[in-house]
């Protein structure tokens, strides 16, 4: 008598119960792209001219005081990061008004927190900055140099400088604001003038014929002064440091 073969059932592949905001959070990783220079200048282009000078003012002050008022600077943009999340995670709830509830709510715990905390605060704010700049250099050198196959492995770029400056904060403190401060300055000042230029058509036209002829135009524009801006901290910063003994 022949033995009866049994169908053996197939094993799953991966898990199957994870739960569908993770599905939904991987995904968007996966599909993560920076905004192109048009796409960044079209929306700049939509700003009003009192937003645009407030983009600059700000940025003026955190570009060339930032050190002096670190403490006050990382309060603020705990504020504005836990105002972001907030009214996402309150989106996600049904209810009236429940994104302006999670904002308003978001924005004072991440606030109020980063006082106490304030070298893990601009820990994770240093991070964050070195992750965005080191995933724009690593994905610029890769097209520079000719090999658009590298631009993929971008996140390479930004887990090291995530890992960098986010480490940094707990060595050399005063370093890691002075770059943190600098780089977001730079951005904030750059996209306020912009914002600004944006208002005449024949400068408009102009700037996004350039943008379209020069790919690495933008990078180049925040970053040289967010160099002048880091020397301007770190030289007066380091005035008076250490005074000669009189006498």
């Amino acid at each position: 008598m022949l033995a009866q073969v049994q169908e053996i059932p197939e094993l799953p592949r991966g898990p199957q119960n994870v739960p569908e905001p993770v599905t939904n959070f991987a995904d968007q990783l996966r599909s993560f792209r920076l905004p192109s220079q048009e796409d960044l200048v079209n929306h700049l282009a939509t700003l009003n001219v009192i937003q645009g000078i407030l983009l600059l003012a700000f940025g003026l002050v955190y570009l060339l005081q930032g050190w002096k008022i670190f403490k006050i600077l990382v309060v603020v943009n705990a504020t504005v990061i836990g105002a972001l999340l907030g009214s996402y995670l309150g989106g996600l709830v049904k209810g009236p008004n429940m994104p302006l509830f999670g904002g308003i709510g978001g924005g004072l715990l991440l606030g109020v927190l980063a006082w106490p905390l304030m070298k893990y605060a601009v820990s994770l704010m240093g991070g964050l900055a070195g992750s965005f700049v080191g995933f724009i250099v690593w994905k610029h050198a890769a097209e520079a140099a000719g090999r658009p196959h590298l631009v993929e492995y971008a996140w390479a770029g930004a887990l090291v400088g995530l890992i960098l400056l986010g480490m940094l904060a707990f060595i050399i403190l005063k370093l890691t604001v002075e770059i943190l401060t600098s780089v977001q300055g730079a951005m904030m000042t750059v996209t306020g003038i912009i914002a600004l230029l944006m208002k005449h058509e024949q400068i408009s036209q102009s700037f996004h014929q350039a943008l379209h002829d020069h790919a690495h135009l933008m990078p180049l524009l925040v970053s040289v002064p967010a160099i002048i801006g880091f020397a301007i901290q770190h030289t007066s910063s380091s005035k008076g440091k250490k005074k000669p003994p009189s006498g």
